[in-house]
């Protein structure tokens, strides 16, 4: 029985795989650019469409038969794998014959395919988890092995995770299928069992009257059987409620019982708190010790989380994310159980001989103060738990207005910002930078503005955002540009050079000098006349790449500032072997000058001579600080005592010798 109706749940699940195969391939092979391969994705493409319409017929016969009794179910499962089979292996082909041949969009789609192929094999081909992991290690394994022998380390990157994935699907599809076997034999045996009790009962009935003796052993008979009913629905319970590792409530059981509590209090009008538990550490402890390690880990806080709840009021959401329920508990109760909750799960944790350390962050949120819907609840104490782990304290976060409405408008400003530069809501302005000397127009830093829809929003605000979703290379990439094709129609100052911040996140990129030189070559500046101002914060991340992205720039004859000199984390032996042609002087060293500032900018000047570098002050607001820098030998002076930033157009205005100063 369990084969058949494993056969059954294949055949069922099968239609939705093979249109994706089919939507999937004809995008990949009419969906690009083929002329070199036409022909050959051509005939890939009607063989797997060939093989994927015998399936679709073998699918349409199971329909028509397998209602029927005597039904060859090995027979059908036989087809069934052969043609699964087949089809991991035509998509292996054309990973194998073709991926050479694809660009970085074709092939970043193709991998996409795949993987989305080789994760849904978990769920469509749940009734045989054999048959799930070799679709999966068919489809990854030979994209992720050629990606490993590739030169490109991107492409490696993918190998390895291909290969990691490839295990965890396959893991995933076995323990999927090894749950859907057993349901399978609880419902058989359970439909077994109810028939033979209403045979019995039925027996009974009929010679109640002639045996009473007989009919008191069914009777205890069926009691028996009801008792193994019983046990049974008990354990299928578990199964569908229960997380397996921690025995504390799924997720979904954990929403449901929620929902039940959240209810009871609207109506008492009492307080509900809902605790959100992330672990901190934890990815650690998998990656060093091992899953063994970390399933026993999870066990042990989930027994610590456990003591301080009710029983069905804790559960697992997640990974290493946990919830607990406090009915009757005000915000102030609400936090001091999470205090303690975070004490008791930092305390050493010793399994396996080994002493791990956790560390936890807790988001709250109370009901009916905060919502009154579960899952809206439980949303709100995931964002005060994040809003924790963002600002790194200890102490339990409760989830308030004020944080709601700073989270939308972070994401106000994150959604606009991925519509500037479409919307020409970006502009630069430009920041004098004069030589102390002759008080010469030397260079024009590049300053990015971003009006969204007539609101300013100042770059402390927008920018941060843009280095954490990433879209800081693209906003970086056009402020290059832009920033190259002004400073090449300057004719008001043909020789001044144009300096452009350039972020961490920038640096870093594979793609960053492709960029530089794309910028250079369309503008027409040459590319003495471009500076790349760089933060000493570059400097404490991967001192390599680093040292290697310099080497380029310097290659090219594109200057290199270090911006902020002074209040960062560089050390003086990182400096004096990394190529850098100016230090800029922190404004809060010039603010400073009639105190312990003026010897910090001494001590610099110092040290940037013997770098071989000369040096800007920033933040020059009167003629008595410019004077006093010329006179130390500062190079260049910028700040508001020349001029405020100004857009490009405004340039040729105070360009105007009338209105220029000498320090």
């Amino acid at each position: 029985m369990n084969s058949r109706n494993t056969t059954d749940l294949l055949y069922s699940n099968s239609f939705a795989g093979v249109c994706l195969s089919i939507v999937a391939s004809t995008i990949l092979v009419f969906g690009f650019n083929f002329d070199e391969t036409k022909d050959a994705k051509l005939i890939w493409w009607l063989a797997l469409n060939t093989l994927l319409l015998l399936r679709i017929i073998d699918t349409a016969r199971w329909y028509l038969r397998s209602g029927k009794i005597g039904y060859d179910s090995a027979a059908g499962m036989g087809r069934f794998a052969t043609g699964v089979l087949s089809t991991a292996l035509c998509w292996s082909a054309y990973v194998v014959f073709f991926i050479e041949k694809m660009d970085v969009v074709e092939f970043a789609t193709t991998v996409v395919i795949i993987c989305a192929m080789a994760g849904g094999s978990s769920t469509v081909l749940i009734g045989n988890g054999r048959l799930a992991a070799a679709f999966s290690l068919i489809l990854l394994l030979p994209v992720s092995v050629y990606c490993l022998m590739s030169p490109e380390s991107y492409r490696q990157y993918l190998g390895i995770l291909g290969i990691m994935f490839a295990g965890v699907i396959s893991y995933t599809a076995l323990k999927s299928a090894n749950f859907t076997a057993r349901a399978l034999r609880f419902k058989n045996e359970n439909s077994q069992l109810i028939e033979q009790m209403r045979q019995e009962q039925s027996e009974i009935a009929r010679v109640n009257k002639e045996l009473s003796e007989a009919s008191y052993k069914l009777n205890q008979a069926n009691n028996n059987l009801e008792q193994d009913v019983q046990k049974r629905t008990e354990k299928i319970y578990q199964l569908n409620n229960l997380d397996s590792l921690t025995n504390l409530m799924n997720r979904k059981a954990f929403t449901a019982e929620l929902g039940k509590l959240t209810e009871k209090a609207t109506q008492n009008q009492s307080p509900l708190a809902l605790l959100f538990i992330d672990l901190d550490g934890f990815k650690k402890i998998n990656d060093t010790l091992g899953h063994q390690i970390g399933d026993s880990v999870l066990i042990e806080v989930a027994s610590k989380i456990n003591a301080f709840s009710d029983d069905n009021k804790s559960g697992r959401w997640g990974g290493d994310e946990f919830l607990v329920a406090l009915p009757y508990s005000d915000q102030d109760t609400a936090i001091a159980i999470a205090s303690a909750i975070i004490s008791r799960i930092s305390q050493p944790i010793h399994v396996h001989g080994n002493e791990v350390h956790l560390g936890a962050a807790v988001g709250i949120a109370m009901c009916p103060e905060h919502s009154k819907a579960a899952v809206e609840l439980i949303q709100l104490a995931d964002l005060a738990m994040c809003d924790q782990k963002e600002t790194g304290t200890r102490n339990p976060r409760v989830f308030s207005v004020e944080l709601k409405h700073r989270i939308e408008s972070s994401q106000k400003i994150l959604d606009g910002l991925q519509h500037a530069i479409e919307k020409k809501q970006l502009y630069l302005c430009y920041h004098p930078i004069q030589c102390a000397k002759d008080n010469h127009s030397w260079s024009f830093e590049a300053l990015l503005r971003w009006d969204l829809d007539g609101e300013f929003i100042g770059p402390d605000v927008f920018i941060p955002l843009a280095e954490k979703s990433g879209l800081i290379k693209e906003i970086g990439a056009w402020v290059l540009n832009r920033a190259c094709m002004d400073a090449s129609q300057w004719q008001h100052c043909r020789s001044a050079a144009v300096s452009v911040n350039v972020s961490v996140i920038q640096l870093m990129d594979d793609g960053f000098i492709r960029i530089v030189d794309n910028a250079l070559r369309s503008s027409g500046l040459p590319p003495e006349r471009l500076h790349l101002e760089l933060t000493e914060s570059v400097f404490v991340d991967n001192e390599k790449k680093i040292r290697q992205q310099l080497d380029a720039i310097q290659a090219r004859n594109i200057h290199v500032s270090i911006d902020d000199f002074g209040t960062g984390y560089s050390s003086l032996s990182q400096l004096q072997t990394l190529k850098v042609n100016y230090v800029k002087i922190d404004k809060s060293f010039v603010d400073n000058m009639e105190h312990k500032g003026e010897a910090i900018i001494r001590a610099t000047l110092f040290i940037a001579r013997e770098l071989n570098c000369q040096t800007v002050a920033e933040g020059v607001e009167s003629k008595e600080q410019a004077m006093a820098l010329s006179a130390m030998g500062v190079d260049y002076l910028q700040g508001y005592y020349f001029a405020k930033p100004m857009r490009n157009e405004d340039l040729i205005v105070w360009q105007n010798p009338v209105t220029s100063r000498s320090p």
